[in-house]
């Protein structure tokens, strides 16, 4: 989830952070940072970004000025002042704040000001076509906070149980393990790592015999325990205790979803390697893959 290996981990007492464009995907992410917020008794901010760049556009397409109703900007903000409104009656500590730009660069400018502990978004926005053309407003913030972000896809209904958390034994994996117990302190975390043979289907092509594979399978998985022992060696305090260790030969994303099917995981936890958004929709990354 982090843009680099030198980031500055995640304000331990901050904020949750949960942007909404008031879609029912937003409204899922919405519920899910109030759950958490009551188990972490943490302060929670539902935040409203105005894109008024859309709304020049509608002006200019369409003729809104026989469009009857209060402006749209000033729309949001009640609208998000009765969300708010509602999440403080049930007891919560909350407040609302409204931003004016585009969505990504003021979410992430928001996380970083307010110092959040952990930063909810939807599946999708308001608008699917832009998000599965242009990227979600969700991958673009991975490249641009340095805060765990929850890409919130079903309502929660109870608190993360069964967290598999993904590691290639990197910092940034590191760094994703160490920071869970703060933020889901009851879950079962399982650590899981996904190796392969490289090139095994040019070494089949090249005569390697089946035997030889195996023995290749072997040694990577050997590999990959000697760096799950050494990864959990550097996990500090109950991080370390509290996890079931895993590994599966195969894809790291098929395996990855494969696992989470097996131990019916509530969640995936899965670290971000650095690179612009743009290299990632070049090149593909394990990160994007089980996002999609």
């Amino acid at each position: 989830m982090d843009r680099s290996t030198q980031s500055p981990p995640p304000a331990a007492t901050g904020p949750i952070v949960v942007a909404t464009d008031f879609s029912a995907a937003a409204d899922v992410a919405v519920e899910r940072a109030a759950q958490l917020a009551r188990t972490l008794d943490s302060e929670l901010i539902v935040l409203h970004v105005f894109n008024d760049g859309v709304w020049r556009t509608l002006m200019n397409v369409f003729d809104v000025g026989q469009w009857r109703g209060p402006e749209p900007a000033l729309l949001a903000r009640e609208q998000l002042s009765r969300r708010v409104a509602g999440l403080a009656a049930g007891g919560l500590r909350v407040r609302a704040e409204c931003l004016t730009g585009s969505a990504a660069g003021e979410i992430a400018a928001f996380a970083a000001t307010a110092r959040a502990r952990l930063l909810v978004v939807g599946q999708r926005g308001e608008n699917a076509i832009d998000e599965l053309v242009l990227g979600s407003t969700a991958l673009k913030l991975l490249g641009r906070v340095d805060v765990p972000v929850l890409l919130a896809r079903t309502p929660g209904a109870a608190d993360y149980a069964r967290v598999l958390v993904a590691t290639d034994y990197s910092e940034c994996s590191r760094r994703l393990a160490q920071a869970l117990p703060g933020l889901l302190p009851s879950a079962r975390c399982v650590l899981f790592n996904a190796y392969v043979v490289p090139y095994e289907g040019r070494m089949r092509l090249a005569g390697a015999s089946d035997a030889e594979i195996e023995s290749f399978r072997e040694r990577e998985r050997e590999r990959a325990e000697s760096g799950m022992a050494a990864f959990v060696a550097n996990l500090a305090g109950s991080a370390a205790g509290r996890c079931e260790r895993r590994l599966a030969y195969g894809f790291p994303a098929s395996a990855i979803l494969e696992q989470a099917v097996t131990m019916d995981a509530d969640l995936i936890a899965i670290g971000r390697h650095g690179g612009s958004v743009a290299e990632e929709r070049l090149l593909g990354s394990v990160t994007q893959n089980v996002l999609n």
